[in-house]
């Protein structure tokens, strides 16, 4: 593990990354939409998706960039604030879960904007389940990952 972090420092780090992120991402939200009139986020206030489900086609080009190791095909399909720094080792640590495979069947939306989907890790770090929680955050007219974590 580079910087000499223990493989666990290393995941355990990313995982933060994940959670700094999707605060981030949650707070600019929820300053963004503040500032709305009402009628504009009639979706977002009830909670009716206003964005297609996650599909085949964007979820394999979703995992490739993840798994790319380049830090600029990983920013693009991360929700998180233009300017925020990515951990130095976040692309290698991507990189090293080999191929995402999204299960699109349990794709569920969480409000208008926020979903979940399983997905299984090709490559998990030794002692993880392969199954992850994915959590993802329609950004424009494209889904971005926001969180991404194990399941126990």
């Amino acid at each position: 593990m580079p910087f000499g972090l223990s493989r666990r420092a290393g995941w355990l780090a990313l995982a933060g990354v994940f959670l700094l992120t999707g605060l981030a991402v949650a707070g600019w939200t929820v300053f963004r939409d503040s500032e709305k009139p009402p009628a504009a986020a009639s979706n977002t206030a009830t909670g009716t998706p206003s964005a297609q489900p996650l599909d085949s086609p964007r979820a394999a080009a979703l995992s490739e960039q993840l798994t790319s190791g380049d830090e600029a095909r990983i920013r693009a399909v991360l929700a998180m604030p233009s300017g925020q720094a990515l951990e130095p080792a976040a692309a290698e640590q991507l990189a090293s879960l080999g191929s995402i495979s999204f299960d699109l069947a349990t794709f569920t939306y969480l409000d208008g904007r926020t979903a979940q989907v399983q997905g299984t890790v090709a490559t998990p770090p030794a002692a993880t389940s392969p199954r992850w929680t994915f959590t993802l955050l329609h950004v424009g007219d494209e889904w971005k990952l926001v969180d991404g974590r194990p399941n126990a």
